[in-house]
């Protein structure tokens, strides 16, 4: 029975740490703001705090060495043919098809909330711009809430002659359950790697031959050398 709780506490950890909504959350107007969204948390990342210029200066040189010092020599992939690279871009293009209809579905847009004052020096133009734009938001919005969930949108537009340009402001947030984040790059990855596979299995034997031409190549300058 201790072994079957175990599994039923891990179970349901995993469960509820799915249910978390992960995203962003952007403020725009007077002032550009910008905020991680992680459950009932939010962590500010603009305005960003003042940072000491010649700490991260000297920190940035001491990791830039760091990581010239650690990198090491990688395996390159041999190169793709005309028909390689083809299969590549049908699949990553069909990929991502999938992905954005799974994505589509799952994004949660709140909160949505702008507002656009037009202005200008000519009441005409300000006339005509309030006109396609209310024209146009009260035809894409129904499409949109039709393809994300927007549980409460607030989009506000008016006209203010005495104003000289047009402005706006406003906030939008996009989250997303860290569960269908998993689905979503289950969904990307899983004809990528088909694709890989077949990639590899095309060329499984380019490294055996290589290795053979080299060591040919070896034994012949060894001969020379005798």
């Amino acid at each position: 029975m201790t072994a079957l709780k175990v599994i039923g506490v891990i179970l349901l950890i995993v469960f509820l740490i799915g249910l978390i909504r992960v995203g962003a959350a952007v403020r725009f107007g007077e002032e550009l703001g910008l905020r991680l969204l992680i459950g009932p948390f939010r962590i500010t990342l603009l305005p960003a705090k003042e940072k000491k210029a010649a700490q991260n200066g000297e920190k940035t040189a001491e990791t830039g060495k760091t990581e010239q010092s650690g990198k090491k020599k990688s395996r390159s992939l041999p190169k793709l043919t005309r028909e390689e690279w083809r299969d590549l871009i049908t699949t990553a293009l069909s990929a991502l098809k999938e992905t954005a209809r799974r994505t589509c579905g799952r994004l949660r847009i709140d909160p949505l909330e702008i507002l656009i004052v037009f202005g200008g020096e000519d009441p005409a133009d300000i006339a005509q711009s309030y006109g396609y734009a209310s024209a146009a938001m009260w035809s894409v919005m129904p499409q949109l809430e039709d393809l994300f969930h927007i549980p409460d949108p607030s989009l506000h537009l008016r006209m203010d002659y005495s104003a000289k340009e047009t402005r706006a402001e406003g906030s939008v947030g996009l989250s997303l359950r860290v569960w269908d984040m998993l689905i979503i790059a289950f969904a990307l990855m899983r004809p990528m790697l088909k694709w890989y596979r077949r990639f590899r299995r095309a060329h499984k034997n380019d490294q055996t031959a290589e290795a053979n031409a080299k060591a040919t190549e070896n034994r012949e300058t060894q001969d020379e050398k005798l």
